[in-house]
């Protein structure tokens, strides 16, 4: 079977002709996986990666698990989400106003999640299920807690756990609430950065009752490549702020 002609003339031009293909390919679909570049462009995974490398290295994409997406559609390393401290603290400490004693709590990934970790309610009777590695640290020294770390591969820009071995775990788990965590908010829903990311996310709402997205008002202003769900998804956005008109979820402001 025959090469498209496209993937034939990029396999034997030069590096900036693939790397100029792989930008295109990005920017109209926001992300794109390192094996359907290996298809469209028939090259070698070794090539790919190279390719997506030097992308990245200039600073024109960011290379993610599996791919890579725009340089500014995806969320930064996790160490360097701390613009928003004092916002991020007040929504987690009005987020925890509606954790009930007894019941089971699942954790997304993420520095707003993180911080209502941090803020659960002392000899509650709280079962807590998370991804998120700062979050297991955080709880393990609690002996009122108990909790479920749920393993995967591991993810050093998020600091979390993630694919197949992450969605098998949680499909069995029950959940009272879910604080759902978001790389960027609009009118239509909740995003993530990656594939990945997304289905954790989707797999945590679907076994949770009741789903609280938290974020900082300043997620409204950002772009993410993947539509985790639509707000009839949640049933609570807890924030400090949304733009003007806003009317996608019922909305409490963190004080």
């Amino acid at each position: 079977m025959s090469r498209a002609p496209e993937a034939t003339s990029l396999r034997y031009t030069s590096a900036p002709a693939r790397r100029e293909a792989i930008l295109r390919r990005i920017e109209v679909d926001g992300y794109v996986a390192a094996t359907d570049l290996v298809t469209h462009l028939g090259v070698s995974p070794n090539t790919v990666r190279r390719d997506l490398r030097r992308l990245a290295q200039g600073g024109l994409i960011r290379v993610v698990h599996g791919g890579a997406t725009a340089a500014d559609a995806t969320a930064p390393p996790f160490a360097d989400r701390s613009e928003q401290a004092a916002a991020k603290h007040a929504i987690a400490a009005a987020a925890v106003r509606h954790v009930e004693p007894g019941t089971t709590v699942a954790l997304d990934s993420g520095t707003t999640t993180l911080e209502i970790a941090k803020l659960l309610p002392p000899d509650a009777g709280l079962t807590v299920i998370t991804h998120s590695l700062p979050a297991i640290a955080a709880l393990a020294p609690r002996p009122d807690v108990t909790l479920i770390g749920v393993g995967g591969q591991y993810g050093r820009d998020t600091r979390s756990f993630g694919g197949p071995e992450t969605l098998a775990a949680l499909e069995h788990l029950s959940v009272r609430t879910l604080f759902l965590a978001a790389t960027a908010l609009d009118a239509s829903g909740v995003y993530g950065a990656t594939p990945y990311e997304a289905e954790t996310k989707r797999r945590l709402i679907s076994v949770a009752r009741r789903t609280i997205v938290v974020g900082d008002a300043r997620k409204f202003s950002l772009n993410a490549p993947i539509r985790v769900c639509g707000w009839d998804a949640a049933d609570l956005l807890v924030t400090d702020g949304v733009p003007a008109g806003f009317t996608g979820a019922e909305v409490q402001i963190a004080p």
